[in-house]
């Protein structure tokens, strides 16, 4: 079992001090302190955005699952998708769909009706997050749907956006 970490800052009067502290020991070392003149306060470094947002990428990046973005060489439109399998199996069922002129991709569909190119996996795809599928995942392409919807960029259906307060306070910058 993980516990989420927090910063234990004590302020003293003209300085403050940061303690990491982890699960159980938050409770009690905020307890020791209640009955002193010693303010605190608790700060959490598992943040909603840090959990959308991944920095890291791995060399084998089209091998794995998770969030991906499908951008139209012609017109940079762009179409946001998940898996659960690898990103090169959902390519070559988006480029299926272009082949066969079948409308099982908004993508390829996109491309049929525009007359544009289909571009190669490495200049179409852009992988945003490793993820596996389930609830966590979804959330993930919500998340990315709804940036490119923002921008009027998307080839998503139209019925999957709905707005979001949560989602509108991460995209807007941030103001000291």
């Amino acid at each position: 079992m993980s516990y989420v970490g927090a910063a234990l800052w004590l302020l003293f009067p003209g300085c403050m001090y940061a303690l990491f502290v982890v699960g159980k020991e938050t409770t009690y070392i905020t307890n020791l302190f209640k009955k002193t003149d010693l303010k605190i306060a608790l700060r959490t470094r598992n943040t909603i955005q840090k959990w959308l947002m991944q920095k890291h990428m791995t060399p084998d990046k089209y091998t794995r699952s998770g969030a991906y973005k499908l951008t139209c060489p012609d017109c940079d439109k762009a179409y946001i998708g998940r898996t659960g399998r690898s990103f090169n199996e959902r390519y070559n069922e988006h480029k299926h769909a272009f082949k066969t002129n079948s409308h099982s991709s908004n993508y390829g569909k996109h491309i049929l009706e525009e007359l544009h190119t289909f571009g190669p996996i490495d200049q179409t795809m852009q992988v945003l997050q490793y993820c596996e599928k389930g609830t966590h995942l979804n959330t993930i392409e919500r998340f990315f749907i709804y940036t490119e919807f923002s921008k009027n960029n998307h080839l998503n259906d139209e019925h999957s956006i709905s707005p979001n307060k949560i989602f509108d306070s991460l995209l807007k910058p941030h103001q000291p």
